[in-house]
C-alpha cells in the first residue's frame, strides 16, 4: 500500500535532496577547509619572504610562483561552501520583497541561470588544465608545472554545479508546493536582525 507523502515537506524527494545535501555538504566543507589551509600557508610564506628580505637580504626563492599558483585554490575551491552558506553578494532588491511561490520562482529563475554560466565556463577551464598538463606548462621562474593550478577551477566549478543542480530541485519542489520546509537552499543571514 503506497503512502502519501507528509505535508511536512519531504513531498517531491524531500528526504532524498536532504541526504544528498548533507553528502554535498561534506565536500564543500572538505574543500572549504583545504582552501583555508592554503591560504594560512601563503600567509607564513609571505611573512618568511619579509623576514628574509630585511633580516637576511635574501629573497624566499619562488614565493612569488607559490603565491600566483595557490590562488585558484583558495578562491575557488571554496567557491560551493560560500554559495551554499549565503556568503556570497546577493542583491534582494527586488526578490526580497517576493513572498512564497513568487519568490520561490524568482529564486529559481536564478539558480538556472547561474547554473547556465557554470556548465558554460566548465568546458573552458577543462580545456585550459588539459592543455597545461600535455604541454608541461611551467612557471617562468622556477619552472613548476601549472596544471595542479589549473586543474582546481575543474574541481571547483564542478563541485558548485553539483551545488547549484541541488539547489534547483529544491526550488522546483518549493514552487510546487510553497509551504514545504526550505532543504538545499542558501539561507541568506540578515545581519541587522542577526545583531
Amino acid at each position: 500500500m503506497a503512502t502519501m507523502a507528509s505535508p511536512s515537506g519531504r513531498a517531491m524527494g524531500g528526504a532524498l535532496l536532504d541526504r544528498l545535501d548533507r553528502a554535498l555538504q561534506v565536500v564543500e566543507f572538505a574543500t572549504a577547509v583545504v582552501g583555508g589551509a592554503v591560504i594560512f600557508c601563503v600567509m607564513w610564506v609571505g611573512v618568511a619572504e619579509m623576514v628574509m628580505r630585511k633580516a637576511f637580504n635574501a629573497p624566499l626563492y619562488g614565493q612569488l610562483d607559490l603565491i600566483e599558483q595557490s590562488m585558484a585554490t583558495y578562491t575557488l575551491l571554496t567557491i560551493s561552501y560560500c554559495y551554499r552558506k549565503a556568503g556570497h553578494i546577493r542583491v534582494d532588491i527586488l526578490v526580497g520583497h517576493f513572498k512564497g511561490r513568487r519568490k520561490w520562482i524568482a529564486e529559481l529563475m536564478a539558480s538556472i541561470a547561474a547554473f547556465a554560466l557554470v556548465v558554460l565556463l566548465l568546458p573552458g577551464v577543462l580545456h585550459f588544465f588539459e592543455n597545461a598538463y600535455y604541454i608541461g606548462d611551467s612557471t617562468i621562474n622556477t619552472q613548476w608545472p601549472t596544471w595542479p593550478s589549473k586543474l582546481v577551477p575543474v574541481i571547483g566549478f564542478s563541485v558548485l554545479a553539483c551545488r547549484i543542480a541541488l539547489e534547483i530541485w529544491a526550488y522546483v519542489r518549493l514552487v510546487a508546493d510553497p509551504l514545504a520546509e526550505p532543504i538545499a537552499v542558501p539561507v541568506a543571514s540578515h545581519l541587522p536582525e542577526d545583531a
